[in-house]
Parts: C-alpha cells; sequence; structure tokens
C-alpha cells in the first residue's frame, strides 16, 4: 500500500465553518481523462463564492475570489475544454451562469424552469448543457432534467420531467456516444436519454434501478459501463443497453455495502489518476482517505475488482470531516483534495515512491469501440422492491 504525503493545504481566505464542494482544474483538456498540466484550480464553497488556485502553491490566484455567484451554489463545472478559459456554476436559485476565469466575469446565464438546480454538465462542443432538478420534500416529487443549446439558451430545447421523482444527483454524457445523457437519482434510479429524441417517453433508453438512493454514478471511461454508489455506501456496476433487442444485458455486478470490505465509512467518489478508476474510500472517525484501485477481468463482461493490495493512502485526509471532492494532475502527480473541513490539500509522493506514476499519453490513447448497432426501445422500468433510503443531503 502506498502513502501520499500532504505538502500543502489552504482554506483561501474561506470565512469559519465554510464546506468546500467542488474542485475542477481549468487546464485544457483533450479527452475525459487526458488534461494538459494543470496551472489553475477552481472550486465553490458555502459562503457561495467561486474562487481560483495556484495549483503549485495553493496561493489565491490575482483578483481570485468571486463572491455570491449563486443563491446557494451547488454546481461547478467546465464550460468549455480548449482553451478552457470558462466555468459554469449553478445553484439552488435556478440560474446557470458561465464565468470566464481571465476576467472574472459573467458571460452567460441561463434560467432553469425549476429552481434548485442540484446538478449539471456541459459540452461546449456539441452546444450541450443540461441540469437536474432537486427535490426538498420527503417523498415522491417532481426532479426533472433540462438541456438547452447554448446558441439558443432562452428556453430548454429538451425538457424530461417524469422519469425522476427525486433529486437528481448525476448528469454526464459518453464521449463516444454524445447523444446518451446519464442521470442518477435519490430515486435509485440511473436513466440514460437519448436527447436526440423530443419527446420523454421515445428519449428514455434504458433504466437501471440500484434499490437505493444514488449519491454519484456515470461511466466507466473509456467504455460504456456504469457504475453507482449509493447514499447507503452501497456501489454496483451496470452495462449499457445493447441496441440489439435480442442480446440480453449481463447480471449487474453488486458488491452491496462497500464499508467493511474496504474498511472505510463513506464513499466519497470515483476518482481517475490518468486513465486508471479509483473509488475513494473514507474513515473520518480515523481520519483516513484510501484510493482503492478498481480494475476488470478480461474473463466476461462487467468482471470488476478491488486491489486494496495497491491501494493509496492519504494519512491524515481532512481530519473528521468528509472528504467532498479531489482531482489528480499526472503531470505533477499531485492529488488535490477539499472537504467539509474548508481546506485544498496537495498530496504527492514522497521521495522515490512512484505510486502515481501513470502514461500521461495512455488516456488519450485509450479509445472505445463503436458498436454501430441499431436502436432498440426497452424501457420498462425495473423498480422492483426499493429499500428505505435516507434523505441524500449533498450541500
Amino acid at each position: 500500500m502506498a502513502t501520499l504525503s500532504q505538502i500543502y493545504n489552504t482554506n483561501a481566505q474561506l470565512p469559519p465553518n465554510s464546506y468546500i464542494y467542488r474542485i475542477i482544474s481549468t487546464a485544457a483538456r483533450q479527452d475525459p481523462l487526458s488534461y494538459s498540466q494543470t496551472d489553475q484550480l477552481a472550486f465553490i464553497s458555502s459562503d457561495d463564492s467561486l474562487r481560483y488556485l495556484d495549483a503549485a502553491t495553493l496561493k489565491l490566484q490575482p483578483d481570485g475570489i468571486t463572491k455570491f455567484v449563486n443563491d446557494k451554489v451547488t454546481c461547478l463545472e467546465r464550460a468549455n475544454d480548449a482553451p478552457s478559459n470558462v466555468v459554469a456554476t449553478a445553484g439552488r436559485d435556478g440560474l446557470i451562469k458561465f464565468w470566464d476565469k481571465r476576467s472574472k466575469q459573467r458571460v452567460l446565464e441561463i434560467q432553469s424552469p425549476h429552481k434548485l438546480i442540484s446538478s449539471l454538465i456541459c459540452d461546449a462542443q456539441q452546444n450541450f448543457i443540461a441540469a437536474g432538478i432537486e427535490n426538498p420534500d420527503d417523498g415522491p416529487g417532481v426532479s426533472p432534467v433540462y438541456v438547452w443549446d447554448q446558441r439558443n439558451p432562452s428556453a430548454p430545447m429538451r425538457s424530461y420531467i417524469e422519469s425522476h421523482t427525486d433529486t437528481v444527483t448525476s448528469l454526464q454524457l459518453h464521449p463516444s456516444h454524445p447523444n446518451l445523457l446519464l442521470s442518477s437519482s435519490t430515486d435509485g434510479l440511473i436513466n440514460i436519454f437519448d436527447t436526440s429524441q423530443a419527446e420523454e417517453e421515445d428519449a428514455l433508453y434504458q433504466v437501471i434501478n440500484h434499490r437505493s438512493a444514488i449519491a454519484h454514478a456515470g461511466f466507466m471511461y473509456p467504455g460504456t459501463d456504469i457504475y453507482a454508489l449509493g447514499t447507503d455506501e452501497t456501489m454496483s456496476f451496470y452495462a449499457l443497453q445493447s441496441q440489439k433487442e435480442e442480446e440480453e444485458e449481463p447480471t449487474p455486478k453488486a458488491f452491496g455495502d462497500m464499508r467493511e470490505g474496504l474498511g472505510c465509512e463513506y464513499l466519497a467518489k470515483m476518482h481517475w489518476v490518468g486513465g486508471e478508476p479509483y473509488v475513494a474510500a473514507g474513515k473520518h472517525s480515523e481520519s483516513q482517505l484510501n484510493l482503492v484501485p478498481i480494475e476488470k477481468s478480461t474473463s466476461g463482461p462487467l468482471q470488476y475488482n478491488f486491489n486494496l493490495a495497491k491501494s493509496i493512502q492519504l494519512p491524515g485526509a481532512h481530519g473528521e470531516e468528509l472528504v467532498r471532492d479531489m482531482f489528480t494532475d499526472v503531470h505533477t502527480r499531485t492529488t488535490f483534495t477539499c472537504g467539509e473541513d474548508g481546506f485544498i490539500r496537495a498530496w504527492k509522493a514522497s521521495g522515490a515512491d512512484e505510486s502515481m506514476d501513470v502514461d500521461e499519453g495512455a488516456e488519450s490513447t485509450r479509445k472505445s469501440k463503436d458498436r454501430k448497432e441499431k436502436r432498440k426501445e426497452k424501457k420498462e422500468r425495473k423498480r422492483g422492491d426499493e429499500k428505505e433510503k435516507a434523505r441524500y443531503k449533498p450541500y
């Protein structure tokens, strides 16, 4: 088991008792797993600010604080990838705002039909913006997913109203299938929408029932397999539905509650180091965070397993507070974490330890295979009996 050492930390002049929700690199990105060397980091926090840090020193950039970007900010995403000068925020005020990192000025604002935006995804090459909505109440409600064309953002071009009944927690596009939008929710469902279809019934390509509230879900790049992390610390892997109607989907790989198996108390997120996937597993009672490698066997579909022997330790982590997000720059072999203690922390392998040594070009050469299959509709909801779930508190 390898160990990273903390080299820098900062609270970036945040008010006391602030939480940091999300941290991203503003470096140019060639594909979902491949970035140029990171010179700046952007993050959002519970004081509703957007802040920029020098990645080499964790010092605030000149004029590096934009205050009150949203009323109750919830989301931070990259708005473009090259030259990567714009980031997007969203919040419970129902506004999506684009910010130029050079001028620190707002360059675009979009009003959602519903307030309480809980998730956001942008793809400038496709002129694509999507937002998911929070359900503030106990019990089933309405949590739409809205899609805009960035060239005409006055109203959504797609409105998927009925497919989720609780807070939308994740949105993700797959680069090899740019029409397919993944959404996850605390209603326990992962939906795959074909956004080329205007009608919701036609657009709903696949429904996956994780059977507990979902905190995070997405694609296992560069392939089309899907992961889900539950708010009850469960984890499962699923296959993207085949377009061949006669082809059966493989049985999901459901690991159940991961706390005992990984020796953790919570799952922070799925994390990539270059092209290699890890699950970030924390134990706040012992101030621990481990990055556990996820490996896939070639013996069959969805044969994922965890290699505990090759885990990477971040000793001390964020003390007794939860780690919310992280990013690894493979060029400098530095991992940046943020959490509910209000700090950004930078970690690096010490001495000759090459635990973070990855092939920096590998992620840009890994290509997913396009199966070129004809679309067949399979839209039966697999609801079954759902586990009783606690309310998800993402912010």
